[in-house]
């Protein structure tokens, strides 16, 4: 069942599985529905936990009125899980988190208003570079996707012409283009010569009519304050003692875990796990459940 938190200016949507205190709360990515999450749902009430599982700000159940690019900073992303935590009146959470959800997930660790007992990332990480770093990275097919994501105006007009093209693209199996990947938003987003897709056409169906009476620029807004992001994170930025478990996909293009990244992300707490997967993309979760689940 949905529900809905009224939050400021928007309704954030959720589904609650009810019952349990042992509750774990799953934050999706872009450009998921909080229905990314259906099967990793069905395992854990069979494991008698509580599962609430967000449509998160700007997405197409929990879209903002009259909405600025900065309503999608960092600090309101968090927000809105604390305080529907905070309404719910639960004590602790685990988060499962996927993509940009992990984001969101290491930011409310990081500051500390409700009690995450354990953080499971998966396919992310903690923050963005600053916008910089990509406006260097030029493919063939253009920019690299986040700074065509600058522009968000500019970017969803581009992408909501063919939602059934762009659900398909982000969602096919790009296996063999890990040693040369193109990060272009032309090429992740909009070329669909790949007929295999990580999930079947049901799924894909679904998803499509999700996005498809909605615009994209919300959710790429998200993308538009990395730069923000980090201002803000500094207030709280500090190693954390909470049970963190990194999962990255060995072949996934976007987000790939290399010898410094290890060392950062060891760097960052007390208590840090961090896990590779073989044969496993950006879209573990689907893919791969056990290997989330087996860290619940």
């Amino acid at each position: 069942m949905i529900n809905k938190y009224i939050k400021d200016n928007f309704e954030l949507s959720y589904y609650d599985t009810g019952g349990s205190n042992d509750v774990v709360v799953l934050l999706h990515g872009f450009p998921s529905p909080y229905s990314f999450w259906d099967e990793i749902i069905r395992e854990l009430e069979n494991k008698d936990k509580r599962v609430l599982a967000i449509e998160q700000r700007g997405y197409p159940l929990s879209t903002l009125n009259n909405p600025k690019i900065h309503d999608f900073n960092i600090g309101n992303l968090c927000s809105d899980i604390e305080s529907l935590v905070n309404y719910l009146s639960i004590d602790e959470v685990t988060i499962i988190a996927h993509d940009w959800g992990t984001i969101v997930g290491w930011g409310i660790v990081q500051r500390n208003f409700i009690n995450v007992i354990n953080l499971i990332s998966i396919c992310g990480g903690t923050e963005f570079p600053p916008s910089s770093i990509y406006k260097e990275l030029i493919y063939s097919k253009g920019e690299h996707y986040i700074t065509s994501f600058q522009e968000p105006h500019n970017a969803s007009n581009y992408l909501d012409k063919d939602i059934d093209n762009f659900i398909k693209a982000a969602y096919r199996d790009t296996f063999a283009q890990i040693d040369f990947p193109d990060l272009s938003m032309k090429s992740l987003f909009t070329n669909n010569k790949e007929t295999k897709l990580v999930v079947g056409p049901d799924v894909i169906d679904k998803y499509t009519k999700h996005f498809s009476n909605s615009s994209l620029f919300q959710p790429i807004c998200w993308y538009s304050n990395i730069d923000l992001n980090i201002e803000l994170s500094n207030s709280w930025r500090r190693e954390v003692t909470t049970k963190v478990t990194f999962i990255f996909g060995k072949n996934d293009l976007t987000v790939q875990l290399n010898d410094k990244m290890f060392t950062r992300l060891n760097s960052l707490g007390t208590n840090i796990n961090i896990k590779e997967v073989n044969n496993a993309g950006h879209w573990l979760p689907l893919t791969h459940k056990e290997s989330v689940l087996e860290h619940i």
